[in-house]
């Protein structure tokens, strides 16, 4: 099943792999504002969170971020530049984790099924109701995401 949250984050973490350390600017990236986004759980902060700021304004720059241990994701626009442009976003997260089925004691044939550990209404733009305003100035926001989840979210079958 295609996600394309999914292909936005390995996108974003091929980036990140491959040392892109350019230096310079893309023409038109507009200016950057500091923005640090905490995700909890029943109060308590989750790590290794995907985040996205999806524009509601026409946008070419992706904002991304992953939170660490204690919940907080400083977000970067285009892979590597810190901040985010000024406007208005919907907000989606996402945390994955995989499980390869066994029969007894042996792995069935290298199926593996994905489960979301958030929950779903808050991984994709079109359900998403979670929003955030960047403005001028350092930006910091704590969005709560309920108890925690894990749902099965796609079941990956050897040749599919």
């Amino acid at each position: 099943m295609f996600h394309p949250f999914r292909y936005v984050i390995f996108l974003f973490l091929i980036f990140l792999l491959l040392g892109c350390t350019r230096s310079n600017r893309p023409d038109g990236l507009p200016k950057l504002y500091p923005c640090v986004i905490t995700v909890t759980q029943n109060g308590d902060p989750v790590a290794d969170v995907s985040v996205q700021l999806i524009s509601k304004q026409e946008s070419i720059w992706p904002v991304t971020g992953i939170t660490n241990t204690s919940g907080n994701a400083k977000l970067v626009t285009y892979g590597q530049f810190p901040g985010a442009p000024l406007g208005d976003y919907t907000v989606v997260f996402s945390k994955t984790t995989t499980v390869s089925l066994k029969q007894g004691n042996e792995f069935q044939s290298g199926i593996t099924e994905v489960y979301s550990l958030i929950n779903v209404e808050h991984t994709q733009p079109e359900t998403s109701k979670l929003e955030m305003s960047i403005e001028k100035g350092t930006n910091q926001k704590t969005f709560e995401l309920g108890a925690p989840v894990r749902i099965l979210t796609d079941t990956i079958k050897p040749g599919t």
